[in-house]
């Protein structure tokens, strides 16, 4: 599957029955090929597409055979703006149907190409979730809460990332997480905030906002204490 040399969809062309004059292999990219019908320059295809719809000179191309070869185009462009996104990092179901609808792409086309890469293993929710709440429960130290919100942030469904929490929190104690980053922020506040009320409410803050529950931060808190 090949990437798109633009991130948008293309815009429709007139479609109106015609004999295809010339096929001609585009000079910047030879894997597409110009249709001119009756002379004149109608659509620019990759080769799967005329795989999938063929076409071939002196041909007459009625307007359903054009709207077949448009929606294939799409389809394929669409795919590899797609293909390109997931190419910089794993991305969520939804983030890719959010790239796809800023590039233009009409909803069934989506769609189409979501259900594809899903099919084929490039999108799954509950895999990015897994490997999302992995890295950084005990890898950045976020809590609960945090993940929790990223997660949806980034259109995860709330059902898979309650499983996942759910899932992660059975073989990790959010507590164990939060202690060392509670006494590492609490030797920086001792060093640098002589006020008392102000040291705790500022590792309190700290705490709840890497995403941990405030039972544990005044835990934590009593123990520094």
């Amino acid at each position: 599957m090949s990437r798109a040399r633009t991130s948008k969809a293309p815009e429709p062309p007139v479609f109106r029955e015609g004999v295809v004059t010339r096929l001609e292999p585009q000079t910047r990219d030879p894997d597409r090929v110009s249709i001119f019908i009756d002379g004149v320059f109608w659509m620019g295809v990759h080769r799967d597409v005329l795989r999938e719809h063929p076409v071939e000179e002196g041909q007459v191309l009625p307007v359903a055979l054009q709207q077949a070869l448009y929606r294939a185009e799409l389809v394929r462009k669409a795919q590899s703006v797609a293909l390109h996104y997931l190419e910089h990092r794993p991305r969520t179901v939804q983030e890719v149907r959010r790239r796809l609808e800023r590039a233009g792409f009409p909803p069934t086309v989506i769609d189409q190409v979501v259900a594809r890469l899903e099919a084929l293993g490039y999108l799954d929710d509950r895999a990015y979730a897994r490997a999302y709440v992995q890295g950084r429960l005990a890898g950045r130290g976020y809590g609960p809460r945090r993940l929790q919100a990223e997660l949806r942030r980034r259109g995860v469904p709330p059902d898979v990332v309650e499983a996942t929490l759910d899932a992660a929190l059975a073989e990790t104690d959010p507590l164990e997480i939060a202690r060392p980053l509670a006494r590492r922020r609490w030797q920086l506040l001792c060093q640098n905030e002589p006020d008392r009320r102000k040291r705790r409410q500022k590792l309190i803050a700290f705490l709840q906002r890497r995403g941990f529950s405030s039972e544990i931060a005044y835990t934590l808190l009593r123990e520094l204490e």
